[in-house]
């Protein structure tokens, strides 16, 4: 019994490491990332962001067909063999999903690299994008096969190769664009673009090259002799990524209609082309990361959570698992209270920070209100997955793409910048609120309005307040602005967790509960917790 308890205490424990592991490299890739968007704005400018940002949208349907469901059904599906015990079925399903993808993400290659020049002057509209479209296809293979081996990775509970891979994906993406683009940006706008897009798939390969060395390297750590025999693994794949494909392929085609509704809408409100791809440049490429910025934390936990809820689902735990889901949802109301209090307090001082755009900061303090809504359909929609509801997430996703393109027809062209604020919040709103309550009713977990609510919101209004007194008391003059942003974000944070203390909204038992675990994991290889699932 006590060695029984012992492996389901090494699961646990190596779910939190990877957790952290994955969550601490996408802080730092994010931060990175962040910086470098930043310097990549003051170089390319507002309208070369707008170019670079309609390419994006274009790579995010090629990624999309090329990759999507794969690392969700890896993560599942090895998750549901390892804890079998048969390291051998892992692996088929593994290579199976590996040549689906390479099938997959080299059709879509060839296409975008042959329609480049249609793509770029008719749907896009712009042909400064034909080139960088050319380019793009390249890496979509290295990137669909990345894909499955991130999700074995994660169902093993090895995520430092996932977290690793990450890092050196976007150091080798930097240093490459950061090093050319200097050089070719003088030359015109496309060309900048196409030394950004040749980046991205140079990353791309590094970080493919590096998974692929720890699956060459994880092998021998496998039983030896061992034979897979789990039957129907194309079948199993497909009733996975079928589901999650069609969402993503359907809202990734509408997001792109989107995309190019609010171009045509911007051109028609503001009547001059390059004040139109500027403004787009600024609330695509400026705007919404600056708010999706806090997110990143969450969406690495999302993914190592999906398997760990399919566990816990199939082995029909159902007390342990309402118990956890409720917690993650109080954790996930609680961290997005907390960037609400960022935003709303210094919403001016970090758009003049980043991007020395006063106009940045005012959209930011307007949507910042989001925040908790964007936080909750992350994780909710990640736990569905974990349970299989991928239908209800498709429906909902549909459904939000359509409203979202109403609202784009009839108001950005009418509205301008206007539009699109209220459009942002029509779609959080809906997709947030429509996910938790499915995950209400599936997980039957009840709303804790007092405890995920009410209280943090009490919390973060006295802090920010009180920091706002400070900050007119003290306006420390003489530091640079990045330095009194970093002590007035610092002390928001501190009396924000203080007032959740006083008000019992957090517990001494929640720190000991994360600490215990992480004191045990220390000593628990992640690589026995592997051997005894």
């Amino acid at each position: 019994m006590k060695q029984g308890n012992g492996r389901l205490q090494g699961r646990e424990n190596s779910m939190v490491t990877g957790a952290l592991i994955l969550s601490a490299s996408a802080l730092f890739v994010r931060m990175i990332g962040f910086v470098f968007r930043i310097y990549l704005s003051n170089a390319m400018g507002a309208e070369g962001m707008g170019v670079h940002m309609l390419i994006m949208s274009m790579y995010n349907v090629c990624v999309t067909l090329a990759t999507s469901g794969m690392a969700t059904a890896m993560s599942r599906l090895a998750a549901e063999q390892l804890s079998l015990g048969s390291r051998a079925n892992a692996r088929r399903i593994l290579k199976r999903a590996c040549v689906l993808a390479l099938l997959i993400s080299c059709t879509v290659s060839v296409a975008v690299i042959a329609l480049a020049e249609p793509i770029g002057t008719v749907i896009l509209k712009d042909g400064r994008t034909v080139m960088a479209l050319r380019i793009l296809g390249l890496g979509l293979p290295f990137l669909s096969v990345s894909a499955c081996l991130r999700g074995y990775f994660v169902s093993s509970r090895k995520a430092g190769n996932p977290a690793a891979g990450q890092v050196i994906e976007q150091l080798v993406k930097m240093a490459f664009i950061m090093g050319l683009i200097g050089k070719y940006l003088p030359m015109g706008i496309e060309y900048g673009c196409v030394i950004v897009v040749l980046g991205m798939t140079i990353g791309e390969i590094a970080c493919f090259l590096f998974s692929f060395w720890g699956i060459l390297r994880e092998r021998k750590y496998g039983a030896r002799g061992e034979r897979a025999t789990v039957t129907g693994v194309n079948s199993m794949i497909l009733a996975i990524i079928v589901p999650l494909s069609v969402t993503a392929y359907v809202r990734s085609f509408l997001r792109l209609a989107e995309d190019v509704l609010i171009m045509s809408g911007f051109k028609a409100f503001y009547g001059q082309d390059g004040m139109a791809t500027g403004t787009y440049g600024m609330v695509k490429g400026m705007v919404m990361p600056l708010l999706t910025f806090p997110l990143m934390l969450l969406s690495s936990f999302v993914i190592t959570l999906t398997p760990e809820i399919s566990r816990m689902n199939a082995a029909g735990n159902t007390r342990r698992l309402e118990a956890t889901i409720s917690r993650i949802l109080e954790y996930t109301f609680i961290a997005g209270v907390l960037i609400v209090a960022v935003f709303m307090t210094f919403p001016y001082e970090i758009g003049t920070a980043v991007y020395k755009n006063a106009e940045v900061g005012e959209m930011l303090r307007r949507l910042s209100f989001l925040c908790p809504f964007m936080c909750v359909e992350m994780v909710a929609v990640g736990i569905l997955n974990g349970l299989g509801q991928q239908v209800s997430t498709m429906k909902y996703a549909i459904a939000d793409s359509l409203v979202r393109i109403a609202v784009i027809y009839f108001l950005i062209p009418q509205q301008g910048i206007t539009g699109f604020v209220v459009m942002v919040v029509i779609s959080n709103l809906l997709t947030s609120l429509l996910n938790f309550r499915r995950l209400m009713h599936i997980a039957s977990v009840r709303l804790r309005l007092r405890s995920w609510v009410l209280r943090p919101a009490l919390a973060a209004g006295a802090s920010s307040q009180i920091v706002k007194v400070f900050t007119n008391y003290f306006p420390m003059s003489d530091v640079p602005l990045w330095g009194r942003l970093a002590v007035g974000i610092g002390l928001v944070c501190a009396l924000y967790c203080v007032a959740l203390f006083a008000l019992g909204s957090f517990r001494l038992r929640d720190f000991q509960w994360i600490w215990s675990r992480l004191k045990t994991s220390s000593k628990t290889p992640v690589a026995t917790a592997d051997k005894s699932v």
